[in-house]
């Protein structure tokens, strides 16, 4: 003979109610969450660096002509103007990966909502009828990784936003989606 079992044990406490899903509503501030956004790549962090070489080697040799006057002319604030450009090579290095993690999109059933920054947190929600374009470009650095961006300009003077690190399979998917439902209200209307 089987044993009965129940479907819950009488002597463990009930489960606790499920969380309700978030939506866009439920953040008044504007300061969505990461874990409510898709992250972009995390291919964009080599490829920021890599595409950021130029910069850094430029603010790199100004450092060393800064040193290099010091040593020539017993000038000690020579060697202080060169404090910035270290200064502009360290922030790139340190805080290229945490920008990366700050961008990331969502695609709701309205519209599409793209938020990045750090220190000033940028938040845009793009309603999918105003959506004019949508192009998809890419760099010889991010076509070097696979990756593409995003470029939305939207109607009555919106102006333009941009997505940089999608994946490009991820980037089509997000144009044509854009298109069709830009299609599909705009003809509603």
């Amino acid at each position: 003979m089987v044993p009965m079992t129940s479907a819950r044990d009488p002597h463990e406490p009930p489960a606790a109610p499920a969380e309700p899903a978030r939506t866009l509503s439920d953040d008044p501030a504007g300061l969505l969450g990461a874990e409510m956004l898709r992250p972009v790549s995390p291919k964009l962090i080599p490829a920021r660096y890599v595409g950021g070489i130029a910069g850094n080697v430029f603010w790199l040799l100004l450092v060393i002509a800064a040193v290099v006057g010091t040593v020539l002319t017993g000038w000690w604030w020579i060697a202080a103007c060169g404090l910035l450009p270290l200064a502009l090579i360290a922030q790139s290095l340190l805080l290229t990966p945490r920008r990366v993690r700050a961008l990331g999109y969502l695609d709701g059933d309205e519209e599409l909502t793209i938020a990045s920054g750090i220190m000033f947190r940028s938040v845009h929600s793009i309603p999918y009828g105003r959506v004019q374009s949508v192009k998809i470009g890419e760099g010889p650095v991010e076509r070097r990784y696979g990756l593409a961006t995003l470029t939305i300009t939207t109607a009555a003077g919106g102006g333009t936003e941009t997505l940089p690190g999608l994946p490009k399979a991820e980037a089509e998917r997000l144009r044509s989606m854009l298109t069709d439902r830009g299609i599909e209200l705009m003809a509603a209307l």
